[in-house]
């Protein structure tokens, strides 16, 4: 049986990444619906409105079901004008501004763009300065500092190491390393002498035989490093050693990367690098 289709819009004053987040979450609750996105980030005067609404309206002529319309748009006179339209929304600033409000007992000030933006200059700089940290020690490709890292990840080649690294440094300001195992690092049970020194921040990622296979076959079909063959072999050697050294480890062939980080900063306890305003006071000697 075919899926259901429903047009979903996604309109935000911003890159509009925030709203569609909300929106993925929600849709998988829906999995007999096939949802068909269409997202309009930066939509921050009248003008670009009535853009929107032209073709919001030309959808709900043309299809018998009304699309659903999700906005993150902080100026309430534009959100009037979607309302002025007959066009219903679910908007993520009235959904839950004025509980907030209300709990807080002070005013929004309900500024354009502010969820992507430079936010605190510190932070920014941490951001970049992680981004800059974990870019550089990217595969295994500079080991003479990792003791300046947050988190080491290592594990197989493609086994999710470099995209959950910058997920960390971009989300969490974290500096990421990762360091990949090979045939010459599983002729020992113990941690490649590169990491070892730093056991203390490093993490193991794991993944099934067989989807390593298949993500290897797609980038070198048909080599020696793609077989079914090497792939098990590589997986449950690192899984080996990462038994052997009491490494703290997950796999990660079924979930993605956002959970792959969460489930590494539990287990480590690491929180996001803190800002000037968080840290402890210095004291005096």
């Amino acid at each position: 049986m075919a899926a259901k289709k429903q047009k979903v819009f996604f309109i935000s004053d911003s890159t509009g990444i925030t709203i569609e987040s909300l929106g993925q979450s929600l849709f998988a609750q829906f999995p007999d619906t096939e949802f068909v996105k269409t997202v309009f980030p930066f939509v921050s005067d009248a003008q670009e409105v009535q853009r929107v609404i032209a073709s919001i309206s030309a959808v709900m002529e043309a299809e018998p079901a009304p699309p659903i319309v999700f906005t993150s748009l902080a100026d309430k006179s534009l959100l009037e004008l979607f309302l002025a339209h007959d066009i219903a929304v679910l908007d993520i600033f009235s959904t839950f501004i004025p509980q907030l409000e209300s709990r807080l007992g002070t005013k929004a000030k309900h500024a354009v763009g502010e969820t992507h933006g430079v936010g605190s200059p510190l932070k920014y700089v941490q951001r970049i300065e992680a981004l800059d940290f974990t870019l550089n020690h990217d595969d295994g490709t500079k080991i003479i500092d990792l003791a300046n890292a947050d988190i080491v990840l290592t594990g197989v080649s493609r086994s999710g190491k470099t995209p959950t690294c910058l997920y960390l440094a971009m989300h969490y300001n974290l500096k990421a390393a990762n360091y990949p195992l090979v045939d010459a690092d599983f002729e020992s049970p113990a941690l490649p002498r590169a990491i070892a020194g730093v056991q203390d921040r490093v993490f193991g990622l794991t993944l099934s035989p067989r989807q390593l296979h298949k993500i290897r076959q797609e980038r070198r079909p048909g080599s020696r490093y793609a077989s079914l063959e090497q792939c098990e072999y590589e997986v449950h050697r690192a899984e080996a050693i990462f038994r052997a050294t009491r490494l703290p480890y997950l796999d990660s062939t079924s979930i993605s990367i956002e959970e792959i980080a969460t489930t590494i900063l539990q287990r480590l306890k690491l929180r996001a690098r803190p800002t000037d305003s968080q840290l402890p006071a210095s004291t005096s000697q």
